[in-house]
């Protein structure tokens, strides 16, 4: 009998079932998008296929994909910066 899983490396992502935090954070959005508007069935397998896409989409990239795309994607207000980072719609070249 198996007590838990240890990931092999403290690399590894916190893991909800068998999805990342960040797959499960978008899955329960939807889901609950769908439940809000009375379309429960429809909201749990939007939420199936919204995580499994995002899993295809970043698997084989960085474990931080979903933030490189939020500052990127996202205005600077939204996304976290930091002081060393400058805005993403701010792009000077040097040379």
């Amino acid at each position: 009998m198996e007590p838990g899983y240890i990931p092999r490396t403290l690399d590894h992502q916190e893991k909800f079932f068998f999805w990342e935090a960040d797959q499960f954070i978008l899955a329960v959005l939807i889901i609950g998008i769908g439940v809000s508007l009375g379309m429960m069935l429809t909201g749990i397998i939007g939420g199936g296929l919204v995580a499994y896409a995002y899993g295809r989409l970043k698997s084989g990239k960085h474990p931080k994909f979903a933030s490189h795309l939020m500052y990127w994607w996202l205005p600077s207000t939204i996304s976290s910066r930091t002081q060393i980072t400058p805005p993403s719609d701010c792009r000077y070249y040097l040379g």
